[in-house]
Formats: C-alpha cells, sequence, structure tokens
C-alpha cells in the first residue's frame, strides 16, 4: 500500500479495496462495461463538488443537490466512517480520473 495521505495515489488503493470500481468501472465512468456486475453511475459529477461537499455527502448520504443515496446501492454508510485523509485521498483520485 502506498502511505496514508490525502493523495490520488493512496485514493486509488482505497477504492481498489473497498471495490468501488466493481460498481462504477475502472475509470470510475460508470457502469460494467461487460453487464456482468452492478452499475454505478460516472463519478465525474464529483468534479463539480468541493472535497467538504463530497465528505460530507459520503457522510450523510445526501449530495449537495439533495438527492439521497440508496445505502443498498451505494454503501455510504460504511464509506463514510473514513477519516478525513482518507476521503481526500478518493477525492483526489476521482478528480484526478476525470481530469485527464
Amino acid at each position: 500500500a502506498p502511505a496514508k495521505a490525502p493523495t490520488a495515489e493512496y485514493g486509488a488503493y482505497i477504492l481498489r479495496y473497498q471495490d468501488c470500481m466493481l460498481c462504477h468501472g475502472e475509470d470510475l465512468r460508470g457502469g460494467d462495461p461487460n453487464g456482468l456486475g452492478p452499475v454505478g453511475p460516472s463519478l465525474a459529477m464529483v468534479k463539480g463538488w468541493t472535497l467538504e461537499q463530497f465528505s460530507t455527502t459520503l457522510r450523510t448520504g445526501v449530495d449537495p443537490n439533495g438527492h439521497e443515496l440508496d445505502n443498498a446501492k451505494m454503501p455510504w454508510r460504511s464509506v463514510g466512517r473514513m477519516d478525513d485523509d482518507e476521503l481526500a485521498a478518493v477525492y483526489a483520485y476521482i478528480l484526478d480520473v476525470h481530469n485527464k
């Protein structure tokens, strides 16, 4: 594992062991291209959020637009238990992927 820090590299590590890419895709652009697994949305919308909005969404289950996440489909309750550095790392990785 990379050193724990609010970096995109550490965020990539977290997303892999949390299995986020199973639903959101290897490139976090949504879905399973093979149609074999669950289909999650693209995480490109996070580009328009601040780190605080991202962290709040994963800790409360409500995004900045007031949309409530379904914990059965997106396990925000467990993901929201990550500490500030871990959430910042995930946020950094998502921004990195979607800015390429």
